[in-house]
């Protein structure tokens, strides 16, 4: 597996664009000085520098496996840069490395009426294992872009049971236990080709114990993710790894069921309205399915 998190550039803030949407970290567009666009979530923001290094992790654990996920930025920002970033007056933040994604201005949802359309939909077997894996219940429609009729995923600043709020004790309670991620399942539903999951779980099932802690010692010092915490992550995933099997062999048939009949229509499908926070409407008990605790061959995911 590629380290990409140690390739990962800095760069400066020189302007500000504008908001970066409306979630609970109040992300913003930022210029760099080589005119590059980065959408940031500044250290101190609502959700904590949790959001910082949940979205680090995730990020680049899928970029390292060849998911397609956006390109990581880290953005320094200092005190003498106030002039030109006034914004900051009135924001929550802190000096130092923020995180950044590269921005792609003419992005659009994938629709189902349209996921037929992108190039690279065999990568969506991999986006479902590691949403499962990383227990991103923050899985929405509009994280699930196209950019040029290529699949393009966004924002991990949720992964982990209760998001940025998760404590040790919550990654051990909920260790056994996978999200549904319904908006891939309704895409890959209403794709006509069939999907294999094969070589997606044997990517993940090649990451290493070494590849998860050098991973989450990369995590920026100033975003204050404790070596206790980095030690519950990498327990997390390795308890979870394995049981992966169980999410394909839930995930692959009802993918591809119905494949090669005639085609569903699907253009009357409307994708439902995101406007609000994680977990705001839904406990995680309901929207992950509860499993009583055992030798650890009852593992069972929610269906989509």
């Amino acid at each position: 597996m590629i380290a990409v998190w140690r390739n990962v550039p800095v760069v400066e803030a020189v302007g500000y664009v504008g908001s970066g949407g409306h979630g609970g970290s109040r992300p913003v567009l930022l210029r760099t000085h080589s005119g590059e666009i980065v959408h940031v979530k500044l250290q101190l923001n609502p959700q904590s520098n949790r959001s910082l290094a949940g979205d680090w992790i995730g990020t680049l654990l899928g970029q390292a496996l060849d998911a397609p996920f956006l390109a990581v930025r880290l953005v320094r920002i200092e005190h003498d840069q106030l002039g030109h970033l006034p914004f900051l007056v009135r924001s929550r933040w802190h000096p130092g490395l923020q995180f950044g994604t590269q921005f792609l201005k003419d992005a659009e949802p994938v629709r189902p009426s349209t996921v037929g359309t992108l190039h690279n939909l065999d990568k969506l077997p991999l986006v479902a294992l590691l949403e499962s894996w990383l227990f991103n219940l923050d899985l929405k429609y509009s994280h699930i872009l196209a950019h040029h009729q290529r699949l393009v995923v966004t924002d991990h600043g949720f992964i982990f049971p209760y998001g940025p709020k998760w404590l040790p004790s919550d990654l051990h309670r909920f260790r056994r236990q996978f999200p549904a991620v319904k908006p891939l399942t309704v895409l890959a539903m209403a794709a006509p080709e069939r999907f294999d999951f094969t070589p997606a779980l044997d990517a993940i099932m090649a990451v290493t114990r070494q590849d998860l802690i050098d991973l989450v010692d990369s995590v920026p010092h100033d975003w204050g993710l404790s070596s206790h915490r980095k030690d519950a992550i990498v327990s997390f995933l390795l308890f979870r790894q394995s049981r992966l099997v169980r999410v394909v062999e839930y995930l692959e048939p009802l993918w591809n069921q119905d494949k090669g009949q005639e085609a569903r229509v699907v253009e009357n499908i409307d994708l439902p309205d995101e406007n609000t926070e994680p977990y705001e409407n839904d406990s995680l008990e309901a929207v992950v399915a509860r499993e009583d605790e055992g030798d650890g061959d009852q593992d069972r995911i929610h269906g989509a």
